[in-house]
């Protein structure tokens, strides 16, 4: 399996509701590659009520910027499940390796995380937009 990479990792919070439906897509899935990274997030993840979850935090369907080491680019996603992934529309799957690595993460946090490749990268969050002001 892909194991992330080196360094403490970053403490992550998901919401209940979200933690509930990922858990019921990886135990369907193989342990490897995205969904075995999403497996081991999931194994440590501070689970809150989704009226708890602090608005700084990346929740499934919530919109995202954030800045891959790669790339000086700061890149806009929606963090989707992978029925409503669409790169051509900004919606990355939480099944991806960037979606696996960015899920709980809090606005500032870096995460040293794998690509496809299995090389290192590091992610930061840089914002998690607004719900009400990001629709539409």
């Amino acid at each position: 399996m892909t194991t992330p990479r080196k360094g403490a990792l970053p403490a992550i919070t998901l919401r209940s509701d979200d933690f509930d439906a990922l858990d019921r897509l990886v135990g369907d899935l193989p342990g490897s590659g995205p969904a075995g990274l999403l497996q081991q997030e999931l194994d440590r993840a501070k689970v809150c009520e989704p009226k708890a979850m602090p608005k700084n935090v990346v929740t499934l369907n919530r919109w995202l910027q954030y800045v891959d080491d790669h790339s000086p680019e700061v890149r806009r996603v929606q963090l989707v499940l992978p029925k409503d992934a669409d790169i051509d529309a900004g919606r990355v799957s939480i099944l991806s390796y960037v979606g696996a690595g960015l899920i709980g993460l809090k606005e500032g946090q870096s995460i040293n995380w794998p690509d496809t490749s299995g090389a290192a990268r590091k992610l930061t969050l840089v914002k998690v937009e607004d719900a009400e002001a990001a629709v539409g």
